[in-house]
């Protein structure tokens, strides 16, 4: 069972008569110890108390930048007590079953909200990562659409080339012909 601020406040030790503890060093000891544990739950809980704000204030942020999540799905976080100013050597300075019922609320609060943002979180990572991989793939699909068309451009240049070269050919031999028909008709040129 951990140890409270009245624990401290309370405990009384033994008094021995020879070699025991000074009672006063003791007595002091644990009013030091005391006010520290005092000041480290304050501390605590008005750390308790920004991370409920922080909260407050990240859900507003996801609430205005998303749609609005359902209610009813998220449980309401947990109040948190007021830190205490001071504290008194008679009494304790807060209520310990409540801080820590009200402790214990808020951890799983936020283990409940890191848990949903980062579901969130994954879940947009997985939408991203799917927009990207369709979008290189259309990407992709227009590059091979472009290029074959450029394929069939070039084939189709080329045949024009090849038939151009077979009818200059074709022609030309038909001329030289003509021209060697026409010397052979002749039986002297120069005559």
């Amino acid at each position: 069972m951990p140890i409270s601020v009245k624990d401290i406040q309370e405990k009384e030790f033994s008094r021995q008569k020879r070699d025991g503890y000074n009672i006063e060093e003791v007595d002091d000891f644990l009013d030091e110890i005391s006010d520290q544990l005092s000041v480290l739950i304050r501390e605590n809980m008005a750390l308790a108390e920004q991370v409920k704000a922080l909260q407050t204030e990240n859900e507003k942020l996801e609430a205005s930048a998303s749609a609005p999540a359902p209610a009813a799905a998220e449980p309401a976080p947990a109040p948190i007590p007021a830190p205490v100013e001071a504290v008194s050597s008679d009494e304790p300075a807060y209520d310990e079953p409540s801080y820590f019922k009200n402790l214990q609320l808020t951890l799983r609060d936020t283990l409940i909200n890191a848990q949903r943002i980062a579901d969130e979180t994954v879940a947009e990572a997985r939408k991203k990562a799917q927009e990207v991989i369709t979008g290189a793939e259309e990407q992709a699909a227009t590059t091979v659409s472009n290029a074959k068309a450029e394929a069939e451009s070039v084939k189709a240049e080329a045949d024009n080339i090849r038939k151009t070269i077979a009818t200059y050919r074709a022609n030309f031999r038909r001329l030289v012909e003509g021209q060697v028909q026409v010397l052979k008709e002749t039986d002297s040129l120069f005559d």
